[in-house]
């Protein structure tokens, strides 16, 4: 068999296998085998093999249980023990560290190797061990260097070191973090001036200088409201206000004649207005002289109609009906997604009849959540209940309108018969209303555009009562 690639093998599955140095003299001749077959270095943790009697890192031996199950030597199937007096004589043995080529020096027994290498070391201890070895940097920017050149790479290289911005002095984070996604928007971070003045100033400032500062920043001549067009560089600005001052007190003298004559102007209209307000008033005194008239009369018809009250409650109650008001439900998306409950105004079944109000649950309920739109109706207590009959009897219809073309409302009919619980159709004498009756899948959303919800509004109508 092959003997595995060391270097591929422990990066693979991160196992520790045998000793990477050299002796310092030959082992003695009673040590027939000092190296693993399969990772190829000094033995460590020796295992022998039932099979063939040859030994192996118990790391080594251990992963080819694993993964073969079968000797690597011999391929005959195999248990292993542990070697105790090979590890004993072993690791006894003087040995050179195995970064002797890059400079190291040390040499001592092998059983004192790991120490030195210290390859996983704390944080508190990463420059104890061989200068050689490479180790991974504390911060887990995934670089390793060589424990003499760790330091000066975790001070000033590494890009996940900690750092605080130089200008603003309040951002702190890693360096990668404050260079490249700080800086491109810190308001102290020195830029130039967009107009090419110069001038290096901070990013926060660099508005109120390009307008206040800037001597390359085009601006209108200090006359311009009085007629001069000239714009020029702020920095040649001066020289035009000295060379024009004949021109400027000649635009200033044409801009106060013309001023003077929409002030003549202004106080000639201010005078008609007077005049207007002065006749305003006079309407006003009138309208409030035919107004208390008229509230004295109506207080008059308010008494009288009072008296014929209970008459008309009798010959009225459950003869005329009302004309079918229109419910706006407006807002529809924000109440869908914040998946509440729409309650319309209360409306009456017809004159001194039933008091009824429609609940909306725009995110749909029960069946319907998440797709429909779901209705209910409730029954209230209304001022009238006295003279009605109970429980009620009847049919209430409910009417979603088309407001495109409206020739394809969508309508409800809930039917009050003998069937319906007593808690949805009798009177109501504790709280405002009854339980409700409805339609949960009323009508889904992918439906609502375009004829229905227009605006994010949707209107609904209770069109049909019958009273049975």
């Amino acid at each position: 068999m092959a003997a595995l690639n060391p270097n591929n093998q422990q990066q693979h599955d991160k196992r520790i296998i045998g000793f990477d140095c050299v002796f310092v003299e030959p082992p003695p001749e009673r040590f027939v085998q000092s190296d693993c077959p399969v990772c190829l270095q000094i033995i460590r943790e020796p295992h022998q093999v039932t099979c063939c009697g040859k030994k192996f890192c118990k790391a080594c031996i251990e992963h080819i249980k694993v993964i073969k199950k079968q000797c690597p030597t011999c391929n005959e199937e195999f248990s292993s023990f542990a070697d105790k007096g090979l590890k004993q004589s072993l690791y006894g043995l003087k040995v050179r560290c195995g970064h002797q080529k890059d400079g190291c020096e040390w040499t001592k027994e092998l059983r004192q190797l790991d120490e030195h290498l210290n390859t996983d070391p704390q944080p508190e201890k990463q420059l104890d061990g061989c200068q050689f070895v490479e180790i991974d940097c504390i911060y887990n920017c995934g670089n390793q260097r060589q424990r003499r050149y760790i330091q000066v790479h975790q001070i000033k290289d590494c890009p996940k070191r900690s750092f605080s911005c130089e200008h603003c002095h309040d951002y702190k984070s890693t360096y990668d973090d404050v260079t490249n996604n700080h800086w491109p928007v810190c308001g102290s971070f020195p830029v130039p001036c967009p107009n090419q003045c110069g001038s290096i100033i901070q990013r926060q400032n660099i508005d109120s200088h390009v307008a206040d500062e800037c001597p390359l920043t085009t601006i209108n001549c200090d006359f311009h409201h009085v007629g001069c067009a000239v714009k020029l560089p702020r920095q040649d600005m001066p020289e035009h206000l000295r060379e024009n001052l004949l021109t400027h007190i000649s635009l200033l003298a044409t801009n106060n004649a013309k001023q003077q004559a929409e002030i003549t102007q202004q106080r000639e209209e201010i005078t008609k207005q007077h005049a207007k307000i002065t006749q305003q008033r006079e309407n006003i005194t009138k309208q409030q002289n035919d107004i208390a008239c008229l509230v004295k009369e109506n207080e008059q018809l308010r008494i009288k109609n009072a008296k014929l009250a209970p008459l008309q409650q009798i010959l009225t109650v459950n003869s005329r009906p009302l004309g079918a008001p229109v419910l706006t439900m407006t807002n529809f998306q924000q109440h869908k997604r914040d998946d509440d409950i729409w309650n319309s105004p209360p409306v009456y079944t017809y004159h001194q009849g039933y008091k009824i109000c429609l609940e909306v649950y725009a995110n749909g309920r029960s069946t319907g959540e998440g797709t429909h739109v779901s209705v209910s109706m409730h029954l209230m207590r209304g001022e009238f209940d006295d003279s009605l009959k109970w429980p009620f009897r009847g049919v209430i219809s409910i009417k979603l309108l088309d407001q495109v073309n409206g020739k394809d409302n969508k309508t409800y009919t809930n039917i009050y018969d003998n069937k319906v619980p007593n808690r949805t159709c009798a009177r109501v004498r504790v709280g405002e209303r009854s339980v409700g009756r409805g339609y949960s899948k009323f009508i889904a959303h992918t439906k609502l555009e375009p004829n229905y919800l227009r605006n994010d509004t949707l209107l609904f109508q209770i069109h049909k009562v019958e009273l049975k």
